[in-house]
C-alpha cells in the first residue's frame, strides 16, 4: 500500500479543512517534486482530489454554521466557467511556463499573506 500518498493525502485533507488550502497549493508542489509527476497530470489530479476533500470539509463546516452558502453558490458559477477554461488552457501553455506561473502565484500568495 503506496503509504507516503496516503499520508500526503491526509496532509492535505487537514490543511483544505483547516486553512481552506490543499489542492493546489501543497498536492500540486508535492506531485511534481516528491512523486515526479508532469504539471499538468498534478493539476488535473489535484482538482480530482478537492472534489471530496473539499465537499466533506464544506459539509462539516457548514454543519458548524462557518459555510455562507449564498457566497459559495455566486463563486462556484463563476469558478466552474473559469475552470473549465483552465483546463482547456493548460494545452497551450509549456509546462516549464506553468510552472513559472504558479511558482509566482504561490510567492505573491504569500508576500500578501505574511504582511496582512
Amino acid at each position: 500500500m503506496p503509504i507516503l500518498q496516503i499520508a500526503a493525502g491526509f496532509a492535505v485533507g487537514w490543511l483544505s479543512a483547516l486553512l481552506g488550502i490543499g489542492g493546489g497549493v501543497i498536492l500540486i508542489p508535492l506531485m511534481i517534486y516528491f512523486f515526479k509527476v508532469p504539471i499538468q497530470q498534478a493539476v488535473g489530479t489535484s482538482l480530482a482530489v478537492i472534489i471530496p476533500t473539499a465537499l466533506v470539509g464544506a459539509w462539516k463546516h457548514y454543519n458548524l454554521n462557518h459555510l455562507n452558502i449564498k457566497l459559495a453558490v455566486l463563486l462556484a458559477v463563476g469558478a466552474v466557467i473559469g475552470a473549465y477554461i483552465g483546463a482547456l488552457s493548460v494545452n497551450l501553455i509549456s509546462p516549464v511556463l506553468l510552472r513559472k506561473f504558479f511558482a509566482v502565484l504561490l510567492v505573491i500568495t504569500a508576500v500578501r499573506m505574511f504582511i496582512s
